[in-house]
C-alpha cells in the first residue's frame, strides 16, 4: 500500500463520507447527486483507464461547481480514513486522475452532465493500494441568492497496482440473533483486510437445518474493505415460510482465484410462537370438547 505523509491538518471520516458531505450555508436548498460513488481498478504501471462521472444538479437554483482530488489512507483496525497531503518526490492518486471539465462551471437547475475522467498509473507506480476521492462542491451561481444546505459529493477512487502485494483477509466474528420467530434473518460478519490492497469479500453463507439439509444461502459481495481496516458487513437471509428448530449458518470468503480464505459458523433457534400458541389453543379446545362430549353423550348398543 502506498503511504503518504499526513498533512499538518488531517481529516478523519467514515468511508461512507464520499456519498455526501454537507457544508454550512443559508436560504435555498441545494444538492448534487453522483454516479458512480466508487470505482475500483487494478492497473499495471503505465496503464490508462477512462470513464465518466454522471453528475446532476438536484438544487432548486443554478449552482457553481468546483472540483478537486484528494488522497487518503485507511486507519488500521477501523472503517475510517484519513486525508493526507503530498510527499515530495512521490506521485499519488491526485496526480494520476484528470477530470475533463474546466472548473468551476455553472450547473443549471435539474441539469445532468457526464464528466469524463482519466487515470494514468505512472511507470514508477508503487505496487499495492492507492486511494483518493474526486470531490464536487456546489455553491450558489445566482446573484444575491444564498444557500440553506450545501452539498459536497465525491467518488471514491481505489487503485491496486500488481506486484509485491497481498489480497487476504479473515472473518473475526460472525453473529446473528440467537432466537427468531420468523424471517428475515440478519447476519453480521466482522471482516478484517489483512492484505495490502483494497478487498471486496466474496463468498456465501450456507444455512442448514437440524438434519444437516441446506435450506438457504446468502451471497457475500458488494462491500469494499480497505487494507488494515475492519468492517461489519450486514447480510440478510430473506427466508419465507415457517422456521422451526435449530439452524447453523456457515460463512465462507474466497480470494480472487476462488481459494477459500476464511470461514466461521453460527447457530440459532427458530420457533414461531404465535403458531405454537395457536396450536396449543386449538388442542385445548379440542380436549375440552371431547371431555364435554364424553360427559353429555352416551352411546348404547341394543343386542337383539
Amino acid at each position: 500500500m502506498s503511504l503518504l505523509k499526513p498533512a499538518a491538518a488531517t481529516l478523519i471520516l467514515p468511508l461512507l463520507f464520499a456519498v455526501s458531505l454537507p457544508f454550512h450555508a443559508h436560504a435555498s436548498a441545494i444538492g448534487l447527486t453522483i454516479q458512480p460513488v466508487k470505482i475500483s481498478e487494478t492497473m499495471h504501471a503505465g496503464d490508462t483507464v477512462r470513464g465518466s462521472i454522471h453528475l446532476t444538479n438536484a438544487s432548486d437554483i443554478p449552482v457553481s461547481v468546483d472540483m478537486s482530488v484528494q488522497d487518503f489512507i485507511p486507519l488500521a483496525g477501523a472503517d475510517t480514513i484519513q486525508f493526507v497531503g503530498r510527499t515530495e518526490g512521490v506521485t499519488s492518486v491526485r496526480d494520476w486522475v484528470t477530470i475533463d471539465a474546466k472548473g468551476p462551471f455553472t450547473f443549471q437547475r435539474g441539469e445532468s452532465k457526464d464528466i469524463p475522467y482519466t487515470i494514468v498509473a505512472p511507470a514508477n507506480a508503487e505496487p499495492g493500494g492507492h486511494f483518493g476521492v474526486v470531490f464536487f462542491k456546489a455553491t450558489s451561481a445566482t446573484t444575491g441568492e444564498t444557500l440553506k444546505i450545501g452539498t459536497q459529493v465525491g467518488m471514491l477512487v481505489l487503485v491496486a497496482i500488481p506486484g509485491n502485494h497481498l489480497q487476504k483477509g479473515q472473518i473475526l466474528d460472525f453473529t446473528t440473533t440467537k432466537f427468531i420467530q420468523q424471517g428475515p434473518e440478519t447476519f453480521t460478519m466482522k471482516f478484517q483486510n489483512t492484505g495490502t490492497v483494497h478487498f471486496e469479500p466474496k463468498g456465501e453463507i450456507i444455512i442448514r437445518n437440524m438434519f444437516g439439509a441446506k435450506v438457504g444461502s446468502v451471497p457475500i459481495e458488494g462491500q469494499v474493505v480497505l487494507p488494515t481496516s475492519i468492517k461489519d458487513l450486514k447480510l440478510t437471509w430473506n427466508v419465507k415460510g415457517i422456521l422451526l428448530g435449530r439452524y447453523t449458518a456457515s460463512a465462507t470468503v474466497y480470494d480472487g482465484e476462488g481459494t477459500e480464505l476464511t470461514t466461521k459458523n453460527v447457530s440459532f433457534w427458530a420457533f414461531p410462537i404465535w403458531y405454537g400458541l395457536g396450536f396449543i389453543v386449538v388442542f385445548g379446545l379440542l380436549f375440552m370438547l371431547l371431555r364435554f362430549l364424553k360427559r353429555r353423550v352416551k352411546i348404547s348398543f341394543n343386542a337383539n
